[in-house]
């Protein structure tokens, strides 16, 4: 994604230099790292369900924390902590058609502003989300059942997912806007 102009005093350039390279760095960084927890967390998930599918077949005697654990938790972690490393990746759903018949002057302007609308309600749900995982915390919050598990951490879970997704989508917006040659 290291595409700047060839002109050395360029605004873009500058953009890029000390405001670009830096905040892609630290969020490459923060990207991997969700994806190491994500794939942990679907590892995890998997060798709980195979030993929990054994005891609960073979033994008849399951374990009875595991659906909860793996749905607050694991589930959460393997699905949204995946998305900002899909959007620098490439591997999001996107439709193609329409780009190919939009002149690029156009896209080069629309699609940096839909990408920023995308980063507010992101940014937006994140503070959501964090405001009650946060009061969550506060309140002590539990599930009912035999485990009480604790309601925060999913929520900390997806809004942290969700700032490093509306920062990639501020990265990107800016990049299409001036970087991309």
């Amino acid at each position: 994604m290291n595409t700047y102009p060839e002109n050395p005093g360029s605004v873009a350039q500058a953009i890029g230099r000390y405001f670009y390279q830096p905040l892609d760095k630290l969020t490459s960084f923060f990207e991997r790292l969700l994806m190491v927890i994500c794939s942990t967390a679907i590892l995890v998930a998997m060798v709980i369900t195979t030993i929990d599918v054994v005891l609960r077949y073979g033994v008849g005697k399951p374990f009875g924390w595991s659906f909860d654990f793996v749905m607050l938790y694991l589930l959460p972690a393997a699905y949204y902590m995946a998305f900002s490393y899909a959007m620098k990746d490439g591997s999001h759903l996107s439709v193609d058609f329409f780009v190919n018949k939009v002149p690029a002057i156009t896209l080069r302007t629309v699609y940096p502003i839909i990408l920023l609308i995308a980063a507010v309600l992101f940014f937006y749900i994140a503070y959501l989300v964090g405001s009650e995982g946060y009061s969550s915390f506060m309140a002590g919050e539990t599930l009912f059942g035999a485990i009480a598990w604790w309601t925060w951490p999913t929520d900390a879970i997806i809004s942290l997912s969700f700032v490093v997704f509306a920062v990639r989508l501020i990265l990107s917006a800016c990049h299409h806007a001036f970087l991309k040659g």
